[in-house]
């Protein structure tokens, strides 16, 4: 009959090439573990709350610069 050959994608080493399912598990584990993307959502984050922020003290500005201004053409004789 022959001998059983080795199955493909398995290795006896101790560290050696993981069956398909347990290596889809580790990159799983990876990339779930793997925090860069985080942080540049994070820093995604922070500069959207402050655009947000200037864009609404500009527009207080604005009307306050427009009134004094405005204030100040008045005063002139």
């Amino acid at each position: 009959m022959g001998e059983a050959g080795e199955p493909h994608g398995l290795s006896h080493a101790a560290r050696g090439r993981a069956p398909d399912c347990l290596a889809a598990r580790s990159h799983l584990k990876r990339f779930l573990a793997n925090e860069q993307g985080a942080t540049l959502i994070e820093y995604g984050v922070i500069i959207g709350v402050l655009s947000v922020a200037l864009a609404a003290s500009f527009g207080r500005l604005q009307a306050f610069l427009i009134n004094l201004i405005t204030n100040a053409i008045t005063l002139i004789p």
